[in-house]
């Protein structure tokens, strides 16, 4: 990817961050307070990376095309792998989902570990394999940008959920579907031969304007029966047909560009 360096730098931050609020992190009586402290500090990665844009070069029936696309809405997920540790349940990437997921419907049928499928000895890998920082990860709800850190045992990425879009430097067009960038960004695929066809054009980030709110489609999630490991989405109500209501995640980890 060209101008590489760059655009981790801007993910470096949330490390960084990270480390030097520590001790908000550790004084927070409970999930929300956390999940504030996180997103203070993802907010200056946040702020890079809506400042800039990627830019697509690829060849179409010989033609050179050129695509520019500028993410406008990003959100974050972040969830730490251990016992009793910060847990964002949805998050695709990470052990714990991996390991009960298969379950994750049958809380009553749990008796034994060693009862439950064991997503990791049927493939001869004991974990997931922790993704360099910057990689991109494709996945059902669109394409995440990843900054996680074996170190420290945390998973963390954004969800590029909005962008706007520019064709061989036309006008820009605001795109609302975040699995559109499948196509957008990934036009020729993914080349192995070479990584040349993106690269990342930075911004100015103190002119940038970012707001905060909840993630889009995602749920609260509370402890089943006090237990560390097993999360389950919090019912609020049902619907007509007896289906349930489930309550809105309320952490602040949507950061959009204004």
């Amino acid at each position: 990817m060209k101008n590489f360096a760059a655009f981790i730098s801007h993910l470096e931050k949330f490390k960084e961050e990270r480390q030097r609020r520590l001790k908000d992190l550790c004084a927070s009586a409970n999930r929300e307070e956390y999940a504030k402290v996180i997103a203070k500090c993802f907010l200056p990665c946040a702020q890079s990376l809506l400042a800039g844009n990627f830019r697509i070069v690829s060849l179409v029936d010989g033609r050179k095309c050129v695509r520019d696309f500028y993410p406008t809405v990003l959100e974050l997920y972040y969830h730490e792998e251990g016992y009793g540790n910060f847990k964002d349940p949805i998050m695709y990437h990470t052990n714990d989902r991996k390991y009960y997921e298969f379950y994750k419907d049958k809380f009553e049928e749990l008796k034994d570990r060693n009862d439950r499928q064991n997503y990791f000895e049927k493939r001869g890998i004991v974990a997931l394999p922790y993704y360099p920082v910057g990689t991109l990860n494709p996945h059902p709800s669109g394409i995440d940008i990843t900054f996680e850190n074996q170190d420290d045992g945390y998973r963390a990425s954004c969800l590029i959920r909005r962008y706007s879009i520019s064709f061989n430097g036309g006008d820009l067009i605001d795109i609302e579907n975040s699995t559109d960038l499948y196509d957008d960004m990934l036009l020729n695929g993914i080349t192995l031969d070479n990584a040349d066809w993106i690269e990342w054009v930075g911004g100015t980030q103190s002119s940038t304007v970012v707001t905060q709110s909840e993630r889009k489609n995602v749920s609260a999630y509370e402890k089943y029966n006090d237990s560390p490991e097993l999360w389950r989405k919090v019912v609020i109500g049902h619907k007509a047909d007896n289906k349930p209501i489930f309550a809105k995640c309320t952490f602040p980890w949507q950061f959009a560009k204004k």
